[in-house]
């Protein structure tokens, strides 16, 4: 399975309009489109009483293999066509980053349940060993949330850990949240605060971004 994460920055005011776009190209990727397994998409937290007005948005996206996204998805007439109608909406070109999935969940529930917040976690490591390194705590830290979510939840409907394709020293965290104060609460647990103070000789860099559910796309199949 291929991941991707995409970030969008669009003119100011104009998010509406490349949603009237998007519609269209969703409809069609999901009729057409089977193995287009996670088409999600996220607005960030400052904009999040007021979606219209935002700069930016992540695509959380999830292919079965690299050839349907290049060879089948990217040269569809309807992404041509959401391309043309969005040239003059977006104010940069797409930043596409391409994952593998290594350890967490999607959907513990299977009933693709809408979070309230999500939160986009990019880390740097100092080189592949060290990486190698922080991959073993994470997977430890997202064994432990997914038994704890399954004998009792505490909020937390998506925890994933990824991989870098792009280069050999980058990893991303995506989890979805119930609710705000859920995600407050998760990000001061024993484990998660342990992990980064344990992790400090092997992350070069962190940075971390909170988004809400644009209401598009879909999470899984």
């Amino acid at each position: 399975m291929l991941y991707l994460f995409l970030n969008c920055n669009l003119v100011p005011d104009r998010y509406d309009d490349w949603k009237e776009a998007f519609v269209d190209l969703a409809d069609y990727v999901w009729k057409n489109e089977p193995m287009t397994m996670t088409y999600y998409m996220g607005i960030p937290l400052d904009y999040a009483e007021n979606i219209s007005k935002t700069t930016s948005m992540l695509a959380f996206e999830a292919y079965e293999t690299r050839e349907h996204l290049y060879q089948t998805h990217l040269n569809s007439a309807a992404m041509s066509l959401c391309l043309s109608k969005t040239s003059d909406i977006m104010s940069t070109g797409i930043d596409i980053s391409h994952y593998t999935a290594i350890t967490g969940f999607l959907s513990l529930s299977g009933d693709k349940r809408e979070c309230q917040v999500m939160q986009d976690t990019r880390i740097v490591c100092f080189s592949p060993s060290k990486r190698a390194l922080v991959l073993l705590k994470l997977k430890a830290v997202a064994e432990l949330v997914e038994i704890e979510e399954k004998e009792q939840s505490k909020g937390v409907l998506t925890y994933m850990v990824f991989e870098s394709l792009d280069d050999e020293t980058g990893l991303r965290i995506f989890g979805r949240f119930a609710d705000k104060p859920r995600m407050e609460e998760f990000l001061r647990r024993k484990e998660v605060v342990e992990f980064w103070l344990r992790s400090k000789d092997e992350v070069k860099s962190m940075e971390c971004r909170g988004y809400v559910p644009s209401g598009n796309g879909w999470l899984c199949r």
